[in-house]
């Protein structure tokens, strides 16, 4: 009988260095003129897909209530890179599994606040007048301060090692910091509502990835911006 070949680890290491040099050299490679615009912004869009399937299954990896969080903050580091990154499949679930407990943690006021906003929606259907204007406006301002917060999370996780409740205490004031970047951040929402509205399975496809790039593009700008001034308004000791 011919014993089982083993598989050799050398082998193995060598396959997955190769396959990453690869992917490193399409990604750095430059075709000159319109065939390289064409080749590069093919890239792109089909890393934004991708990223949009490597959310959804990191979700339902995690049980969606524990998986959502960790795969918003792979998918922002993946996304951070976008072409430049060699290996995203690799590097997203080595981020989904790195720190699962405490981003697990960051994320669990997410859906507490996403719980009530619910309740007060069901609330708004069985008022009218006034109160139901007065509930309605609390709910445009909170959703809108909400989805500010939501754009800079990944982010924040990802760029900080803060306890929970620090971290929450700057996540809840960064639309203040930043005035600018959270109207910037809503018209991206307003943009992805209007694509999910027209093209529903374009929305599916490219959506989650467009919104961690967009508004992860704009989260480390302002955050670099802070840290420069934190940074400059420390003492040098």
């Amino acid at each position: 009988m011919t014993a089982p070949v083993r598989p050799d680890p050398a082998a193995a290491t060598a396959t997955a260095t190769a396959e990453g040099n690869v992917r490193t050299a399409v990604a750095e490679a430059e075709v000159p003129g319109w065939a390289g615009g064409v080749m590069l912004a093919l890239r792109w869009a089909t890393l934004l897909v991708e990223v949009s399937v490597m959310v959804a299954l990191g979700t339902l990896a995690g049980g969606v209530l524990l998986g959502l969080g960790p795969a918003l903050r792979a998918g922002g580091v993946v996304t951070a890179r976008m072409t430049a990154e060699p290996t995203p499949w690799r590097t997203f679930w080595r981020s989904w599994r790195d720190g699962f407990g405490r981003t697990t943690a960051l994320f669990a006021p997410v859906w507490l606040v996403a719980a009530l906003l619910w309740f007060d929606g069901v609330a708004l259907g069985l008022l009218d007048g006034p109160a139901r204007a007065f509930l309605q406006g609390g709910l445009l301002v909170v959703g809108a301060w909400g989805l500010v917060v939501l754009a800079f999370w990944p982010a924040v996780a990802t760029r900080y090692s803060r306890g929970p409740a620090e971290t929450w205490r700057f996540l809840l004031l960064l639309p203040l910091l930043g005035p600018a970047t959270s109207v910037a951040v809503l018209v991206v929402a307003a943009a992805t509502l209007a694509a999910a509205w027209a093209l529903p399975l374009l929305a599916v496809l490219v959506g989650p990835g467009f919104w961690l790039w967009a508004t992860g593009l704009l989260a480390a700008d302002r955050l670099g911006r802070i840290d420069a001034q934190v940074a400059e308004d420390s003492p040098v000791h």
